[in-house]
């Protein structure tokens, strides 16, 4: 025999599994060979379709952490699967480079409190460029992150939401919507946030609730002409009040007049007694009943019209401060009364409108009040509910107060309580075509039932979208108006600007602010000077309109519809919906710009709270992978969880199983190199093919490659539904159970044997593994990039470098149904049911598996039996038992001989006696394994010929015992000789004491 390698070789595959350091090699692989680049080039000429791909653009104002990367694995985890389909996808970067929370970021850096105070101080012109400055360097940071990660998404084909080319495209929609009547101005109700000073559209609204505490107070308005007859009221928000207009009942539902005391109140018939009772009012009685249309028209005094001079005068207006009827008024709650502030609630407006009342909206842009609102005016609005409360408690006026906790909606920046204000904004009227919007969506394909729900209940809703933002850095909006005759016109284009321009600040001005309002147009109807409406547009309309602003005519036709998109689940919200009614508007058409939208649930930590700055739990991409690998961080995320569900990340899960599956898999290519270089196996000329043609395929052999095909038709599938923690539970369980744990030992003692007359069964052996390992290496390729590439190019470019360049250009495995045998599949499956079992009686018996037993006795159905009988040689060696009888049902047997184990319909019957070959056999095995162990702490390969193995301190009847199988000894632990010794001393050695049952034994590998 000569030694397969020597000690300590310079192996392609490291002895070890060292994923940080085998990453490390295969980035820079990819950037020296230009991977990515050749891969998009290859697909690009040869494809068998197009896949459209637009990136959810990452806003650029903070650093990737694991809620990013779920997603940006998600990603390229398709990417790599459809590039190995043979398509092409336009997986191009994109970044979100505008709008609110880049500014947030930049009044941070700067220190600034807000908006005004940092315009104040270093301007417009300054403010861009800082904004400039802070997403180039959390892009760096973005890019860092994405290398490191192993995404393949193509930077050089970027697209960035600020650039002027952008802008213009997306100033595209605008111009649809205007042609359609869909864009317009309009004073509304929108919720407005005080700290960013700007208003959010109702998507906006949904993505920050937090429970807060808010005061609760019941209080009571008198009615006009009487001395002591009051409506009762309830709210949590007091400064509503000074706004206060008219005050709600449902027409069709009863009211009662209540006598309390002295005074009448006047409230919904269904809430008297839970009001009463919440008053601590035991002594009233119900005067009257009336219907709540009854009541409209009804005069009431507003009590502070000494306070605010404005509410003075609009009370001489006959409808305000009255009764008004509203269907959506519900006397199961409150009181059934509302109070409406028109400037305030969204309700309360449309009431308000629907009866052409005047506005009364005393609000600045940081949300405080006005000089019209008299007492309060200067004071921040929610700062005035202690105000409110104090008028109506000196008018007595005040019935009871208390606090409230509540879910209340936050900006989704800056986490600050949103305020809804009646102001002048521009609006998307897409309620106008909900209709479309509802058929586009329902043709989506959202692989789960509970986010398409979500998504839809949400659309369904069908309210008009503000895009306008009070804001500096953001696209702006394109229209202009007349400063004589009020005239508006929307310019879609620079060259049209540059065109029709009487004034420009430069030739080649930037289309941001402050420039883009210096750009000054002449009105066509009177000639008067037109000037920029002062607004931006809303982040997520920039974002929403990157199927047609980030491509390029013709390429939007290839790409769009794109194929599938994937964010997180709170885009239902967001990017989802943007996409979809801004792509309607662009088209007129009810359809989609995605035909497939996977909404991703939310990552937490390890204790399933929320990550936040505040809690010191964010975990930073950059940073985790420094100290962590990529690939078994991308396999923790598609693996632990589905999609949809939140995942707790856990660090230290990252150790456990994920490791240890990919672990196996690159030991068994270890397995597989260290023997077939040295038994000069060619892929080439030792295929499957060729194995079958010399009859030396073996049942498990074909058992393992029919097992194959399942495992890939299972994957694929799992995987296209989107459902990858299945897919990977499949691809771990073949990788770790059936293929190390069951087909490996099956075929180790084949491998063991250097006889030239079993050559060509071990050339078998080979070119099954060789089908099988690559087939796992291709599945597991878009789960963990960096593995896949290590082996693909340490393994099988290295014995056939006929092989395409990159793992990635490779094919994507089909099932072969040649290869499926069911029938071997169910016997096998019977094999594997039944040895648990022989392991089970071996346990309760305390008898070793390494110890070869003389005989068993299965009982079990014929079916089992004759599947035992067919797998028989491998049944018994697997068992380690000599000689084995099958019958239907168990012999009476001598209990002290045998030992008993059933599951299910199996029963085995199991000899415990051994004799002394027996005993020699299992004494041998037991020193084997021992050995083993020693060859592999010194660092030996598995298939090292070591000079000789000594053994010493044995008994002489142990020495007696072994004497017969030397010979076996010597190929099991690889060794041209193994001594026995009484004692340590007949050698000079570096001995290792080991435990072999109650005894001490020493060993030794020279």
């Amino acid at each position: 025999m000569t030694a397969k390698f020597k000690p300590n070789s310079n192996l392609s595959l490291t002895q070890n599994y060292s994923p940080l350091e085998l990453e490390c090699e295969v980035r820079s692989f990819w950037e020296k060979n230009r991977t990515l680049k050749k891969l998009e080039e290859t697909r690009e000429k040869n494809n068998r379709g197009l896949l459209g791909y637009v990136e959810g653009p990452p806003t650029l104002n903070g650093v990737q952490h694991v809620g990013h990367a779920r997603g940006r694995v998600i990603k390229d985890f398709r990417f790599r699967l459809k590039t190995m389909q043979n398509f092409y996808v336009s997986f191009w970067a994109g970044w979100d480079t505008q709008g609110l929370p880049v500014e947030l970021e930049v009044e941070k850096t700067l220190g600034a409190k807000n908006k005004k105070e940092l315009i104040e101080r270093v301007g417009e012109e300054r403010f861009v460029e800082e904004c400039k400055k802070s997403i180039m360097k959390y892009h760096r940071l973005w890019v860092e992150a994405d290398t490191m990660l192993g995404m393949f998404i193509d930077q050089d084909k970027a697209y960035y939401t600020h650039q002027d080319r952008y802008i213009e495209r997306e100033w595209q929609y605008l111009k649809r919507a205007w042609e359609q009547n869909l864009l317009g101005e309009g004073y509304y109700v929108v919720a407005y946030c005080p700290h960013c000073q700007t208003s959010l559209s109702n998507a906006e609204v949904g993505l920050g609730y937090k429970e807060v505490e808010d005061p609760s107070i019941h209080f009571k308005f008198r009615l006009s002409g009487t001395e002591n007859e009051y409506f009762v009221i309830w709210t949590t928000m007091p400064f509503t009040l000074v706004t206060d207009m008219i005050i709600g009942v449902n027409p069709n539902e009863e009211y009662a007049r209540v006598k309390v005391e002295n005074e009448v109140w006047i409230l919904a018939k269904a809430r008297v007694e839970p009001i009463m009772e919440e008053l601590e009012t035991e002594n009233y009685e119900i005067l009257k009943v009336m219907k709540g249309k009854d009541l409209v028209g009804t005069k009431y005094e507003y009590p502070f019209k000494d306070l605010i001079p404005k509410q003075a005068e609009l009370d001489e207006h006959p409808q305000i401060h009255t009764v008004v009827d509203e269907d959506f008024v519900d006397v199961s709650t409150a009181t059934g009364i509302v109070h409406l502030s028109p400037a305030n609630g969204e309700d309360d407006f449309s009431a308000a409108q629907k009866r052409k009342l005047p506005m009364f909206a005393p609000f600045d842009e940081q949300a405080n009040f006005t000089e019209e609102a008299g007492k309060f005016a200067g004071f921040f609005v929610r700062k005035t509910d202690s105000m409110v409360i104090d008028e109506l408690q000196n008018r007595g006026l005040l019935l009871k107060l208390k606090t409230v906790k509540h879910e209340y909606p936050t900006c989704w920046r800056s986490h600050h309580k949103l305020v809804w204000m009646a102001r002048r904004e521009y609006f998307m009227w897409t309620d106008k075509i909900n209709d479309k919007v509802m058929e586009a969506a329902q043709k989506v394909n959202y692989f789960f039932d509970s986010p398409k729900n979500r998504f839809l209940a949400f659309l369904k809703e069908g309210k008009r979208w503000c895009i306008s933002r009070d804001r500096i850095w953001g696209s702006p909006l394109p229209i202009w108006v007349c400063e004589k005759c009020g005239e508006k016109t929307l310019v879609a284009s620079k060259q049209e600007l540059i065109e029709k321009a009487v004034e420009l600040p430069s030739k080649d001005f930037e289309l941001h602010k402050p420039w883009i309002d210096q750009v000054i147009l002449k009105c066509e109807k009177c000639g008067g000077r037109m000037v920029r409406e002062h607004f931006v547009l809303d982040v997520w309309h920039n974002s929403g309109a990157s199927p047609y602003a980030r491509f390029t005519e013709e390429e939007f036709s290839k790409f769009v519809p794109t194929n599938f998109l994937t964010e997180a689940v709170d885009q239902t919200r967001g990017w989802a919906n943007s996409l979809l009614l801004e792509h309607v508007i662009l088209t007129g058409k009810p359809e989609a710009p995605y035909e497939e939208f996977l909404f991703q649930g939310f990552v937490l930590d390890a204790k399933g709270r929320k990550m936040s700055k505040s809690l010191g739990n964010v975990l930073e991409i950059n940073k985790l992978l420094k100290e962590r690998s990529a690939d078994i961080t991308r396999f923790y995320f598609l693996w632990k969880c589905s999609p949809i569900n939140s995942m707790n990340f856990d660090p230290q899960e990252l150790k456990g199983r994920p490791y240890q599956v990919l672990s196996t898999l690159y030991h068994l290519h270890n397995f597989f190199m260290q023997n077939a270089e040295y038994d000069k196996f060619n892929p080439k000329k030792h295929t499957l093919k060729w194995a079958a043609k010399e009859n030396t395929l073996n049942a498990s052999d074909r058992w393992l490659l029919s097992k194959l095909q399942g495992l890939i038709r299972e994957f694929t599938e799992r995987a296209e539904k989107s459902e990858f923690n299945f897919a990977l539970s499949k691809l771990e369980d073949f990788t770790v159970n059936i293929l190390s744990r069951e087909y490996v030992p099956m075929i180790r003692k084949d491998l063991w044997s250097d006889d030239p007359e079993t050559l060509n069964r071990r050339l078998a052996v080979y070119s099954t593994l060789w089908h099988v390992l690559k087939t796992l290496v291709l599945l597991s390729n878009p789960t963990t990039p960096f593995l896949s590439e290590a082996l693909y190019q340490s393994v099988y470019k290295k014995l056939d470098d006929s092989l395409p360049e990159t793992v990635n250009l490779d094919s994507w495995p089909t099932p072969d149904k040649k290869l499926e045998d069911t029938a071997l599949e169910e016997e096998f499956e019977i094999l594997l049911q039944t040895l648990p079992v022989v392991y089970s009686a071996r346990q309760d018996a305390q008898l070793k598996r390494r110890w070869p037993l003389a005989k068993a006795i299965v009982a079990a159905p014929k079916k089992v039996q004759e599947a035992l009988k067919k797998l028989e040689t491998l049944f018994l060696e697997r068992a380690n038992i000599k000689t084995a009888e099958y019958a239907d049902e168990l012999p009476e047997v001598d209990s002290e001989r045998w030992v008993v184990a059933s599951e299910g319909e199996i029963q085995v019957l199991l000899d415990k006696i051994r004799d002394e070959s027996l005993e020699g056999e299992g004494l041998m095995r037991d020193l084997a394994r021992r050995v083993q162990a020693l060859r592999k702490e010194q660092g030996f390969s598995p298939t090292d010929i070591v000079e000789a193995v000594h053994v010493a301190e044995l008994d002489q009847k142990d020495i007696e015992l072994l004497k017969p199988y030397m010979d076996e000894m010597k190929e099991l632990v690889r060794a041209k000789a193994v001594h026995v010794h009484g004692e340590r001393v007949e050698v000079d050695a570096d001995w290792h004491e080991n435990k072999l049952d109650k005894k001490k034994v020493y060993v030794a590998v020279l």
